[in-house]
């Protein structure tokens, strides 16, 4: 699979990009949801899972899974957060939310949809 991962916190986000290449995914890093809104616009066929976190500078996880599903694209979003809340996902399907810290089995599942 091919990931979009965005973390404004690059330790965060490189160790969630290695964990998944060594499962076999392509991955790129974005560290705001502006950025990978730019991303996401230069290839938005080119993605299989988006794996955002929710508190982020410019744009935030939320927002931006809403800006992608508004412009009609279908992409698999897993929400990531250490602060605890769990955002109302329902509009943002197919999505998954993930408490950090989270097991990576669970990652690699919310990843296929069954988080």
């Amino acid at each position: 699979m091919k990931v979009l991962v965005v973390d404004d916190e690059p330790r965060i986000a490189k160790s969630l990009a290695r964990l998944l290449q060594v499962h076999g995914h392509e991955t790129t890093i974005a560290h705001d949801g502006l950025e990978a809104w730019e991303l996401f616009e230069q290839a938005p066929q080119g993605w299989s899972v988006l794996i955002t976190d929710i508190r982020m500078p410019r744009l935030d996880g939320v927002n931006l899974a809403r800006r992608i599903r508004e412009h009609g694209f279908t992409v698999h979003v897993v929400l990531i957060s250490g602060h605890g809340e769990s955002p109302d996902i329902e509009a943002l399907s197919p999505a998954v939310f993930l408490a950090k810290p989270f097991k990576r089995a669970d990652l690699l599942a919310a990843m296929e949809g069954g988080g």
